[in-house]
């Protein structure tokens, strides 16, 4: 059961196109496994609606205007574009196969950079100040104490971790910031969408030699 979920600030925020690309994706890709939050982005995407057509349409848009508009639609030719290539809905990793949310089917690319148990692999939305990976973490494995100078954003896809005294898997929103400090572990493995726009930093032991790198790592 999912137990993790965006704030419904972030569900209207998303609904009405306001967020940076890689957190849309990730809020996208919680909603296709969470029908709770997918009904209440259907709810705020009809409040805005509603909201949009309150409002009164510029001068240039009157019943004539509009008319004229419609009619040059109508008028011009039907652009006949290619469909894009089907999208493979899942990711094999360590020989597994693990499904994909549709949103990002598209997006993950085929090779991993890896350190220790953990591997990533960076997604690129166009965005550089915000990074976005799909981070695999081999059973027994874990992210050593850290905390953040920004936010991340980590959605499990697979498997299950423990982080902060609570089991989370498949489905689980998990936000964090500069005031938590913790280290995610699994047991069985896991597969993570991750959104940082700041490095992580080490805060416990050798890892720490490793903060001028951690833009790299994870």
């Amino acid at each position: 059961m999912i137990k993790a979920h965006p704030t419904d600030e972030m569900l209207r925020a998303f609904a009405a196109d306001q967020l940076p690309v890689p957190l849309a994706v990730g809020v996208a890709a919680h909603c296709e496994l969470c029908a709770a939050c997918r009904n209440r982005v259907h709810q705020h995407e009809t409040e805005l609606a509603a909201e949009a057509f309150d409002e009164p349409l510029p001068a240039a848009f009157d019943d004539a205007g509009m008319s004229d508009m419609l009619d040059q639609i109508l008028a011009s030719p039907a652009e006949r574009v290619p469909a894009p290539p089907a999208a493979q809905g899942w990711i094999e990793v360590d020989g597994e196969r693990i499904a994909l949310p549709g949103v990002l089917a598209r997006h993950h690319q085929p090779t991993w950079r890896q350190l220790g148990k953990v591997r990533h692999q960076g997604l690129a939305f166009g965005q550089a100040a915000i990074r976005a990976s799909l981070l695999h973490i081999a059973a027994g494995g874990q992210i050593p104490e850290h905390t953040h100078r920004g936010y991340e954003l980590t959605l499990l896809l697979s498997g299950s971790m423990q982080d902060g005294g609570v089991r989370y898997q498949r489905g689980d929103f998990i936000w964090r910031d500069a005031s938590v400090v913790h280290t995610p572990h699994t047991a069985e493995g896991c597969l993570c969408y991750t959104v940082q726009d700041a490095p992580i930093h080490f805060t416990r032991g050798l890892p720490r030699l490793l903060n001028p790198l951690a833009h790299r790592l994870y």
